[in-house]
């Protein structure tokens, strides 16, 4: 098996920017408000990927998927579940 070096556009070297803070509260924030959106594997899978995207993520998304993610998902209100429902 040979290993070939990929070479690519600028940040893949290790130089990437780190998100600044307050962008990473607010994909944090995105990831617990996706569990309370989407209860199940759909928003444990969306808290995983937001939380990932958050820590080091950001470096490998190169068409911004998980940002405009989070704003999609922060947008959506939660609503609260009626208590007349079956299975509340």
């Amino acid at each position: 098996m040979t290993i070939r070096l990929v070479t690519g556009t600028a940040g893949l070297d290790g130089t990437a920017p780190d998100i600044p803070p307050h962008d990473r509260c607010r994909f944090r924030a995105a990831a617990h408000h996706a569990r309370r959106l989407y209860p199940g594997c759909v928003g444990e899978l969306l808290h995983r990927e937001l939380v990932a995207y958050a820590d080091f993520g950001h470096r490998f998304d190169r068409e911004a998927l998980v940002p405009r993610l989070a704003d999609e998902i922060l947008a959506r209100p939660v609503h609260p579940v009626d208590e007349h429902q079956p299975g509340a």
